[in-house]
């Protein structure tokens, strides 16, 4: 019986293994980064995004395609989004990591008069420890 449950308990700690283990970054991909917006109620213009991170493996480094985006209000000096030099990229988050789950979802909000912006992951550092 006492084998039993120690044979239970190495098969779980192979599972838990396998799934921290770093080479399950390719069971992540950038397509694991939900962004979803919604149009803030009280306020013309203004839109609240959340990107969510849906893998078990936290994303750093996290770019998003905004060519062409600005906002007429500040979105956050904490650098939760900041648009890239280039014009082309916003860096997520600082470049922070971003871990599963909504808890960890990095949410921020801007202004628009043309109406919702297209913000699309293009690429990320996938880390599983």
């Amino acid at each position: 019986m006492e084998t039993s449950l120690m044979m239970k308990n190495i098969a779980f700690l192979l599972l838990l293994f396998s799934l921290c283990n770093p080479g399950n970054a390719g069971y992540c991909s950038i397509s694991d980064l939900a962004v979803t917006q919604t149009a803030v109620p009280s306020k013309a213009n203004v839109y609240a995004v959340t990107v969510e991170n849906r893998c078990i493996c936290t994303q750093a480094n996290v770019k998003l395609a905004c060519s062409g985006f600005s906002s007429s209000v500040a979105i956050d000096p904490a650098g939760v989004l900041s648009v890239d030099g280039d014009g082309k990229l916003c860096t997520l988050n600082g470049g922070r990591p971003i871990g599963m789950g909504p808890e960890y979802a990095v949410k921020f909000s801007y202004a628009s008069p043309s109406g919702q912006f297209g913000f699309k992951p293009v690429s990320s550092s996938i880390a599983c420890s």
